[in-house]
């Protein structure tokens, strides 16, 4: 059975049960009269308002979640690379130059090869690479000392920690809500925006341009959706800052001569 088979029929199954419901409780005296004419119609606004909330509401707050734990994430990442890096300052010098260049090349990599790529729902090839380099790096390195070999399994904990951020990432910017729930909200903005016509608005330039404020929140709802639904896309997207820092972290510990084992409290 179709993914969209459910809701398809149970939006089928509602339409049917209104009509139904319309066309033999309707047909009374009190409803040819149009008795209850304007309280039917106050109803059926609330509902369709309604439900556009809903679903608007839905989509809002999800997209919204995954977009700071986006960033979120990115800014764990960073901790953890700045983490290797200074675990790396006590391997031996020739480790030490060669961990954290690869550290360097991996962060270079991420800020300016795969953001881009991760704003269309990709991850880069070549970060991969660089930080499966980076690991195997960690896992030669000499460890001839105990301090040295703390260092290493320090530096190992923290690229772990950067192997599982980059793994959320990676799910984050390929993941979607669900496409039924954008065309329910198309539908029902359209409707939502069409009620009054439906209705016969009259065409006065007060009662249009109340409508076209309508059109324009209904439109403005469903574009921050959208929006909110790629984490890494511009304009409210995550961007690469966290990477910027930590790369300015490396060369802070660079100039401060930071070469011991010990990873730094937050």
């Amino acid at each position: 059975m179709s993914l969209y088979a459910v809701p398809l029929l149970s939006a089928l199954g509602g339409v049917a049960f209104a009509f139904l419901a319309g066309k033999f409780l309707g047909s009374g005296r009190r409803a040819a009269s149009g008795e209850f004419t304007g309280q039917a119609q106050s109803l059926i606004g609330a509902v369709l308002l309604s439900s556009f909330i809903l679903l608007t509401g839905f989509q809002v707050a999800g997209g919204w979640s995954a977009l700071s734990s986006a960033r979120s994430r990115t800014y764990d990442e960073s901790r953890a690379l700045a983490d290797a890096y200074w675990a790396a300052g006590g391997l031996a010098p020739g480790d030490r130059s060669t961990v954290r260049d690869l550290l360097r090349q991996y962060t270079a990599a991420v800020r300016t090869i795969e953001f881009p790529d991760l704003a269309h729902g990709g991850t880069s090839t070549a970060a991969w690479q660089d930080l499966d380099r980076t690991r195997a790096a960690i896992g030669a390195a000499s460890a001839a000392t105990g301090a040295r070999q703390a260092a290493r399994s320090s530096a190992q904990d923290s690229l772990a920690v950067v192997y599982q951020t980059r793994t959320d990432r990676s799910a984050q910017a390929a993941g979607r809500m669900p496409q039924v729930t954008w065309y329910a909200m198309l539908v029902g903005g359209a409707v939502l925006i069409g009620f009054p016509a439906l209705l016969g608005l009259a065409a006065t330039t007060r009662q249009l341009a109340t409508l076209c404020c309508v059109g324009a929140a209904v439109a403005f709802a469903i574009s921050l959706a959208a929006q909110l639904d790629h984490p890494f896309q511009r304009p409210l997207g995550v961007r690469s800052t966290a990477f910027t820092l930590a790369e300015r972290r490396f060369d802070q510990m660079d100039a401060e001569g930071y070469t011991v084992s010990a990873v730094p409290r937050p």
